[in-house]
């Protein structure tokens, strides 16, 4: 216990009050969003704590197991609903992983994280029992959340704020109340890294399963809910008597972990290499299109929705002589019966295709590349052909 750990509780919910009503008075009035701006929000009554009242550093007793537990049912999320992506199809992310990317988004969003994390870790400790200091905690981080997609959305218009309740409020809800507890018996490094794995997917990752407004909100309302309940229902087990760890690698889940996520990986690799969804994988065999995609490296490709016709610049997929061939638009003619045919280029050529594709020769437009997940099928397929 803290000296004075009692007498915190004032000093604790009135800093927690101040940095609720500078958030909610932006929110309203000022509507300003960035990332120091947030980063502060949580450092600022951080600090205050620690210089007054200390850091304290000590273990708790299921940090080990929550780290396993979070970490696994995290990911095979991701990998579940990115398989399923396959078969409803993708939206593509507004950032781009690049070095632009990482100074601008992921690197400020993983310092938001570690402070935020950090200051619900001491609020839980040195206000324990408070309920009041865990429900400032709570509406605190939520506003954080608020204030840093507040300028994603148009919030004059009726949609977009529905939009911005079903995307952002109401899953930061939801995930601020389960790390609530997941910090409280294991201290800030499990939540650290649940919101490593799916909060920072949001500037990470190029494309994002099409689940739909709603069942979106649905789903990052219920998973963090579901992730809790299987958590708590495997730490009961640890209850009552010290932490040994065979009893995690007895686990059936530790065990067989890295077999189950390669399992998955490679089910999504042949499901999208199988050409049957709307979303196909290829490897790229020749350097017509370096440095924009390498030879090696695959591409994902959404398959022609003849309603929404490629574009000038768009990289098509498409088959000439029993060939598929992943060339760059560079001209589009419309005939008289309104119909239209493509040219093409790759990139590294210096000739246009010398041929006109049509309509129905189009496999598809490139949506993602992947760099040199590509090389051990163009290896095997040039090992054939020898």
């Amino acid at each position: 216990m803290f000296k004075g750990y009692k007498k915190s509780f004032l000093v604790i919910n009135i800093v927690l009050l101040i940095v609720i009503l500078v958030l909610a008075i932006n929110l309203i009035i000022i509507k300003h969003s960035s990332y120091l701006f947030c980063i502060l929000s949580t450092l600022i009554p951080f600090i205050l704590l620690v210089i007054n009242y200390g850091y304290e550093n000590k273990k708790r007793r299921y940090t080990y197991e929550l780290i396993f537990y979070i970490f696994s049912y995290c990911i095979l999320f991701l990998l579940i609903t990115y398989i399923l992506g396959i078969f409803i199809g993708f939206t593509q992310n507004i950032y781009k992983l690049n070095f632009n990317n990482l100074i601008h988004n992921i690197m400020p969003y993983t310092i938001l994280i570690i402070s935020s994390e950090l200051l619900r870790h001491e609020i839980i400790r040195k206000g324990d029992g408070s309920t009041l200091s865990y429900v400032f905690i709570t509406i605190l981080l939520i506003l954080i959340d608020m204030t840093l997609f507040l300028n994603t959305y148009n919030l004059n218009n009726g949609d977009e704020q529905i939009k911005y309740i079903c995307s952002i409020m109401l899953p930061s809800v939801f995930k601020n109340i389960i790390l609530m507890y997941f910090t409280k018996i294991s201290g800030p490094i499990p939540s650290i890294i649940y919101r490593m794995i799916l909060d920072l997917k949001i500037v990470v990752f190029p494309l994002f399963p099409d689940f739909g407004l709603y069942f979106d909100c649905t789903i990052n309302c219920i998973i963090p809910v579901l992730i809790c309940g299987i958590i708590e229902i495997n730490l009961r087990k640890f209850k009552n008597k010290e932490i040994i760890s065979n009893e995690m690698k007895n686990n059936f889940l530790y065990k067989h972990i890295i077999l189950i996520v390669l399992i998955i990986i490679a089910l999504g690799i042949n499901l999208l290499s199988s050409g049957n969804f709307k979303y196909t994988m290829l490897a790229i065999g020749s350097e017509s299109m370096t440095p924009t995609v390498c030879k090696g490296d695959a591409i994902i490709y959404k398959k022609l929705d003849k309603k929404k016709l490629p574009k000038i610049g768009d990289i098509l997929v498409f088959k000439k002589e029993k060939k598929i061939v992943v060339h760059r638009i560079i001209e589009i003619v419309e005939l008289s019966n309104n119909e239209k045919i493509y040219y093409t280029k790759g990139d590294n050529n210096e000739a246009p295709d010398g041929y006109p594709i049509e309509i129905n020769e189009i496999l598809g437009t490139v949506k993602l590349k992947i760099k040199y997940i590509g090389i051990p099928s163009v290896l095997i397929g040039e090992a054939i052909k020898k």
